[in-house]
């Protein structure tokens, strides 16, 4: 069908979510089923989400050289290794200019540690601008995808056509402390000695939605304020994330298999799942494969990790370096999705293309012409874009075939 032909339908984001840059909320998934018994392990399940990769070549790493995505190439260079299967190919991003992204000492580590062979170094300079003509190719096909940055590895996914693109998403989120419920249940558990405040924390884990939000309520706030925002559509975040909040199961298995049901997982997945197919790739996650997070929430039980270098070592230290299991730190990417066309489009923008009912143009114009823009922004970036050229799309659809 061509283009122009295409219809045009609401897609993704509500447009509170664009404003705020967010997917928010729970969406229409339901939570994970808890593992059945004689599952595998959780090392094992990872490994099955691997092998069903390596299967299916090539088997292309989005490899940055962080942590998440070293496990993953090294898990994948040892299970090819023992099953005979055609190696992994990693494939690693290099940016001229943008000192924050530089890994290469970290990339190289791994790629020695784990005996790959097959590694390709893509050089970029202004290929993933958020406005830039990649950036409108992929919103001319798929609408403005959240988040913005998925487009980082479409590179990478044009390398693996026919087979399947594996990233590290749901890395950060799934190995990291930070749950809602953290403390008490080590309290509950008898791993810490209870202090008189946790007498507040129990009232509010057992006691009805009011209660616990009130007790949550305590506790810093966990979203950043959006100075673009109208003061009513701050508002709404702040509770959309109160409500996340509140909603979060309090034992840490069920919290990790209720994530599942976040509009932030269903929203990425989507996104990355249309990218890799949009070049003839299959795509997936070990991080975020129902396969290992229902091992992770049998595993863990009650208490989630106390340090991300605890999650590591627990389940990676016969592959990976111990300066990677335990580095602090990762590379930032913003200055590579910040090129000359966004700055052009900041510098020329006349406010069209958002809603002013939720967005302050001139603040948003001001934070834009910035070194440095706020990178849940990016969408409205698009959106924006979208708006201006495409006139016949509304911000934040999809075109259907």
């Amino acid at each position: 069908m061509t283009t122009s032909a295409r219809a045009w339908r609401p897609w993704q984001l509500s447009p509170l979510e664009l404003a705020a840059g967010f997917a928010l909320g729970i969406g229409n998934t339901p939570p994970l089923p808890r593992a059945p018994a004689g599952s595998p392990s959780a090392r094992k399940a990872f490994e099955e989400v691997i092998l069903e990769a390596l299967r299916h070549p090539p088997c292309v790493v989005s490899f940055s050289g962080g942590r998440d995505s070293s496990a993953i190439l090294a898990v994948a260079a040892a299970v090819a290794r023992r099953e005979g299967l055609p190696p992994p190919i990693a494939v690693s991003q290099r940016f001229t200019g943008v000192d924050t992204a530089e890994e290469s000492r970290w990339q190289e580590m791994v790629i020695a540690e784990a005996k790959v062979v097959d590694w390709e170094r893509l050089e970029l300079t202004t290929e993933l601008d958020v406005v830039g003509p990649l950036a409108r190719d992929l919103i001319s096909r798929h609408g403005v995808l959240w988040p913005a940055n998925t487009m980082f590895h479409a590179p990478i996914a044009a390398l693996a056509r026919g087979g399947t693109l594996v990233t590290g998403f749901g890395g950060d989120e799934i190995m990291s402390p930070g749950w809602a419920w953290e403390r008490l249940n080590r309290v509950l558990s008898r791993q810490v000695r209870p202090r008189r405040g946790d007498l507040i924390e129990v009232a509010g884990a057992i006691g009805p939605p009011a209660l616990r939000r009130r007790v949550l309520a305590r506790r810093p706030d966990p979203s950043a304020p959006s100075p673009w925002l109208r003061p009513h559509a701050e508002r709404a975040v702040r509770r959309a994330w109160e409500d996340l909040r509140v909603a979060e199961p309090v034992h840490h298995g069920k919290a990790i298999r209720w994530w599942w049901s976040s509009r932030y997982m269903s929203t990425t997945l989507q996104s990355l799942g249309l990218l890799a197919s949009g070049y003839g790739a299959s795509i997936l996650h070990p991080f975020a494969d129902p396969r290992f997070l229902t091992a992770v929430a049998r595993e863990r039980g009650r208490n989630g990790p106390r340090s991300r270098s605890q999650s590591m070592i627990g389940l990676f230290s016969d592959v990976l370096p111990e300066q990677t299991l335990v580095r602090v730190g990762k590379a930032s990417f913003n200055g590579a999705f910040l090129g000359p066309e966004t700055r052009s489009f900041a510098k020329d923008w006349d406010g069209s293309g958002v809603d002013p009912s939720y967005v302050d143009v001139e603040v948003l114009r001001d934070i834009w012409r910035t070194e440095d823009p706020d990178a849940r922004s990016y969408p409205l970036f698009q959106a924006a874009w979208a708006a201006t050229v495409m006139p016949s799309s509304a911000s934040g659809t999809e075109r259907v075939q």
